[in-house]
């Protein structure tokens, strides 16, 4: 889940940002690539697909890690530990900035003007990051990039996978 123990038993608040995780794949495909921090390795993509779907990537078990902290967040409402989890998908961030903006706000304790909102909305906008250092590591910043990159096969594969590994959790996410 996270370093340093559990969240959901800590004091300080965590805003956790999951995404699709066919697109997840396919730029954590583009930003690991060949790169340097990943030993120059380039698979090609069938291969990294396989080892994404088993976990097999630098960072770990997609599934798993997502997982983790959608229930986490969740588990304050059944009476277990606190709230002190948010749990937000990248797709609702870009289909209502401002209304997510205002939810993290709120879940901070942070009270936002109108014109404060506005002017956070457009700095964290595509554009603008990627006027920052960190250029690279944006690619797209689209829902449902994954199509340009899966094949039909793999996107029912996946699907499949998905259900079984998520199966009763109710996390799901938008494709497009």
């Amino acid at each position: 889940m996270a370093l340093g123990g559990d969240p959901a038993t800590q004091a300080c608040r965590y805003v956790y940002i999951a995404r699709n995780p066919k697109d997840v794949c396919v730029s954590y495909y583009r930003f690991e690539s060949g790169k340097s921090w990943s030993g120059f390795f380039q698979p090609d993509w069938e291969l990294w697909l396989s080892m994404f779907c088993r976990g097999e990537v630098q960072r770990g078990d997609w599934f798993e890690h997502a997982l983790s902290w959608w229930r986490a967040s969740r588990d304050h409402r059944n009476g277990r530990g606190n709230n002190n989890i948010l749990f937000l998908t990248f797709e609702d961030l870009k289909r209502d900035t401002a209304g997510q903006i205002e939810r993290i706000a709120a879940f901070l304790n942070i009270e936002v003007t109108k014109e404060r909102l506005e002017g956070v909305v457009r700095k964290i906008g595509f554009e603008e990051m990627q006027k920052t250092s960190f250029n690279e590591s944006f690619r797209k910043g689209e829902i449902g990039s994954w199509k340009d990159q899966f094949t039909v096969r793999q996107a029912e594969a996946f699907d499949k996978l998905y259900a079984k590994k998520m199966e009763g959790s109710g996390l799901d996410f938008v494709s497009e």
